[in-house]
């Protein structure tokens, strides 16, 4: 870093704007490769992406558009990062059958390499699994005993034992895994190590080998205290530890490693809001205006079309942070959903039960004995499911129960805490939820066909009912239950 930054000065006073874009670039790899501070690591980026304008040095500007292309990676922009790394891809790869220099040549063969991995690794967040395993395939093949590229050798093998991993074929998957990790040990490359222990923790539970597979899981844990650094891919290292050491009864270690998934939470959701604000604002958007400097001396009708991208882009990446966090929202109100279920997998549980003291100490206008011949009828009505026939009405089901409608409110005021519509809802909404919740089919179904299920006749009313028990709409709730079935 001081060797970085001693440049940076010398440039300043000496060098040319290639110079200072060099510079900053590889301060910003040190920020970001070394030391994982992400924040840093951009600034320089930005930076060095501003005094690249208007060079010639087509190779300082795609090693620039690499590295900005990692960060959109990071942030989870995986199909901008895909343009980055195929951009790539085509200038790095056109280079190398070229009569160059030694050192030119190792240096696209490197950068494509890279390249290449950037893009197995951002096809598989994608789930483009197929291209994924084809491209670390070609990847292994390419730098496969090739003394000059061990550690981007390993970064293809890594990629290979994960996609083995998700194949089930546990015993090949390790195997990968531990050939990929002295390589990237030995250049402190601690991101994609955690990444690895994380894998072959997963790969050692799976196969029933629960201590060996804490251990891994302690060595991301290793990492995140020694580095300050954790990535989202291997969080679910914590859920592992604290599910163990409560079977284990270890109340310490379930408070220590639910502290550190709510550090690394944090750590993950501080950077991403800066990062984002800080990749739009400097550099998409420089990048829209840089487009629209050119259109204009083109001409005026180019000119309006830049305007229109530069709103239309502007809008659309405002959509998507939108929509990260919507969803974000979406998914932690699921798991709470989920949550509730598991503890309470009864369908009618939110509205059977006793009378609240508060309710029982209330006077009442009926008997003891009306007040039990009610509740026998009514959990007939609940167990039969007899709630889910369209049109019922408070005198309805008072005709059907054997009683009149007075009674019937008086009953279910005083002994649910809630009005005969309230009550209505909550039942056929939490029948519903649990057909969901257990049964695959009821995932297939529209709308409107859930809403006759349950015995509500109009599909927006449905919706809302569903949003106001659940805190989540119906169709938000099939996506993420199918997402966790793997059901697509």
């Amino acid at each position: 870093m001081q060797y970085a930054d001693s440049a940076i000065l010398a440039s300043r006073q000496y060098g040319t704007s290639d110079d200072l874009s060099r510079d900053h670039l590889s301060k910003g790899i040190i920020y970001y490769f070394y030391q994982k501070n992400y924040r840093q690591a951009l600034n320089q980026y930005v930076l060095a992406y501003n005094y690249s304008k208007g060079s010639d040095d087509q190779y300082q500007k795609y090693k620039v558009v690499y590295h900005l292309g990692i960060v959109k990676g990071h942030l989870g922009y995986y199909e901008d990062a895909l343009s980055h790394f195929e951009k790539c891809i085509r200038f790095y790869g056109q280079h190398i059958a070229e009569d160059l220099h030694n050192n030119e040549t190792y240096n696209y063969k490197k950068a494509y390499f890279n390249s290449l991995h950037q893009l197995t690794v951002i096809n598989r967040y994608l789930n483009n699994f197929k291209k994924s395993d084809s491209l670390s395939l070609l990847g292994d093949k390419l730098t496969r005993n090739n003394k000059d590229f061990v550690l981007e050798n390993s970064y293809f093998l890594k990629c290979i034992g994960i996609s083995k991993y998700n194949d089930g074929a546990y015993a090949s998957a390790s195997a990968y895994l531990k050939r990929s990790l002295p390589a990237i040990v030995k250049r402190n490359d601690f991101a994609w190590a955690s990444v690895v222990y994380f894998y072959l923790g997963r790969i050692d539970i799976a196969q029933r080998k629960q201590e060996q597979g804490i251990m891994y899981f302690n060595k991301v844990d290793s990492i995140f205290n020694k580095q300050g650094f954790v990535i989202p891919e291997v969080s679910p290292s914590y859920n592992f530890l604290i599910d163990f050491y409560r079977s284990k009864k270890n109340i310490k270690r379930q408070l220590y490693y639910t502290d550190q998934l709510l550090k690394a939470d944090s750590l993950i959701s501080n950077d991403y809001p800066y990062l984002s604000s800080k990749l739009h604002r400097d550099y998409d958007r420089s990048s829209l205006l840089d487009e629209k400097q050119r259109l204009e001396k083109a001409s005026r009708k180019k000119i309006m079309i830049g305007q229109i991208l530069i709103v239309s882009g502007s809008m659309l990446l405002g959509f998507f942070i939108y929509h990260y966090y919507r969803e974000r929202k979406i998914r932690k109100q699921y798991e709470l959903l989920q949550k509730k279920l598991e503890n309470q997998p009864n369908v009618i549980a939110d509205v059977d039960g006793e009378m609240s003291p508060k309710a029982s100490s209330r006077k009442t206008s009926l008997t003891a004995a009306m007040t039990e011949e009610i509740r026998q009828k009514l959990n007939k009505f609940e167990k039969d499911l007899m709630f889910t026939k369209k049109g019922l009405t408070e005198k309805s089901v008072a005709v059907k129960l054997g009683t009149n409608s007075h009674y019937l409110s008086v009953y279910i005021n005083e002994n649910k805490g809630m009005n005969f519509n309230k009550y209505m809802a909550e039942l056929r909404i939490n029948h519903i939820t649990h057909l969901l919740n257990t049964d695959t089919k009821y995932l297939n179904y529209s709308i409107k066909a859930l809403a006759e299920e349950c015995g509500i006749a109009a599909r927006q009313n449905f919706s809302s009912l569903f949003f106001e028990i659940n805190g989540i709409r119906p169709t938000d709730y099939i996506k993420n239950r199918k997402k966790d079935l793997g059901i697509s």
